[in-house]
């Protein structure tokens, strides 16, 4: 019998957040290894499609402190952010430069960033990938004493590892098997997404629209086109799938109001279940859940793939000074770093989600009073700013300027 593999962390999942947390713990010095079931070669992998990505400025220095973030990444700056009601009073206009900054983040398609990440695992000689592979069974030895966890693939290969790190989304199998207690909310929406050309092609401004049906966000990409991010309850972004390019845009110059004119040429679409998950502690022993495993927020104000990264900046920073990553000492501490930002961050995305798409005429007159408050009010307009940026306290050391 092959004795089994040895590895210091080894992290199912190897999404945008997995593999971001491998490429940084490498670079710690950790032996590192990623089970991830979808062959590279497939173009499946679904963190790797053809969504676009609001990647922060928090999130940017995450990406390039890890050398993740290069020159050949194609991005789009953020320099103004637009925030509109429709049917109703708010507004609410982001200026970078106003505030001293370049600018506030940038969009990125996450295939391209897949695709990035990919190379720097290729090149990491501390990764070792387990692909296609999946986690079949694990099990943490009962001694307290005992510092592994004994995992088997569904090849029959057999690894042993001091920690475990969940990063296989939502639907979490290692969460679960941890019996990590978790809560899940279903929405009862879905979003679909996909590109589109649009007058005024603004090539730095990202818009974020709230309806009574749900947000809708255009975010600019290369040539005048925008990706587009439509909410809606699911019956209807089923009937909206179906829809032919002509009907689709007509419903979209509805709901975008006036700010854009002009549609055409709409890309592929894909649409995705809306739910809130929830896990107050995301830890068991020898286990760690991070990413859409641990907090799976609404994409109202783009806050899921940021908020993973920063779990991902966390789990780096506390483990830097570990000599055994899987002990409670280390595993405590990263609780108590990342709990307010997590639970700060599910409660402000469940809020607007829920808040915006009140029919209720007391919600309707809060809710604009509240947009015409951030846009008034230099110090709500700040935190907003802040906010924006990923600036979360206690802010990590890889998230701030590099």
């Amino acid at each position: 019998m092959n004795s089994p593999h040895q590895h210091d962390i080894v992290i199912a999942g190897g999404g945008m957040a997995g593999a971001s947390l491998a490429v940084g713990l490498a670079g710690a010095g950790f032996d590192v290894a990623i089970i991830e079931a979808v062959d590279r070669s497939a173009d499946r992998q679904p963190s790797y499609d053809d969504r676009t990505l609001v990647v922060n400025r928090a999130s940017l220095n995450i990406l390039a402190h890890l050398g993740i973030l290069d020159d050949a990444l194609p991005r789009r700056p953020i320099r103004h952010i637009d925030v509109t009601r429709a049917h109703g009073f708010g507004h609410v206009r982001l200026d970078a430069a106003e505030h001293g900054l370049d600018h506030f983040g940038a969009v990125v398609v996450a295939r391209e960033l897949g695709n990035r990440l990919l190379t720097c695992l290729e090149k990491d000689e501390g990764i070792t990938e387990y692909c296609p592979e999946r986690l079949e069974t694990f099990q943490v030895d009962e001694d307290p004493e005992a510092d592994r966890v004994y995992i088997r693939l569904a090849s029959g290969t057999q690894i042993e590892t001091r920690l475990l790190v969940a990063a296989d989304g939502t639907g979490s199998a290692v969460r679960q098997a941890a019996g990590i207690a978790s809560t899940l909310h279903d929405y009862h929406q879905s979003a679909m997404i996909f590109n589109v050309m649009a007058e005024p092609a603004s090539s730095d401004t990202a818009h974020e629209r709230f309806t009574p049906e749900g947000p809708l966000a255009f975010l600019p990409q290369p040539e005048g086109r925008f990706g587009v991010v439509w909410i809606d309850s699911t019956d209807r972004i089923e009937e909206a799938m179906a829809f032919g390019d002509g009907e689709l845009l007509a419903r979209l110059t509805q709901r975008a109001g006036s700010g854009f004119r002009n549609f055409s040429q709409p890309g592929k679409r894909a649409r995705y279940p809306l739910r809130l998950l929830r896990t107050p502690v995301p830890i068991g022993k020898r286990v760690v859940c991070i990413g859409n495993a641990a907090n799976t927020v609404h994409p109202v104000s783009a806050q899921g793939f940021n908020l993973g990264l920063r779990d991902v900046a966390g789990l780096i920073e506390v483990l830097g000074e570990a000599h055994d990553p899987g002990a409670p000492v280390w595993m405590a501490r990263y609780v108590q770093a990342r709990k307010a930002d997590q639970a700060d961050t599910v409660r402000y995305t469940d809020t607007l989600a829920r808040a915006f798409t009140n029919p209720s005429l007391p919600f309707r007159i809060g809710t604009g009073l509240g947009l015409a408050a951030h846009a008034l009010l230099p110090g709500l307009k700040r935190r907003l700013v802040t906010s924006a940026m990923g600036f979360r306290e206690p802010v990590s050391k890889l998230a701030r300027e590099v």
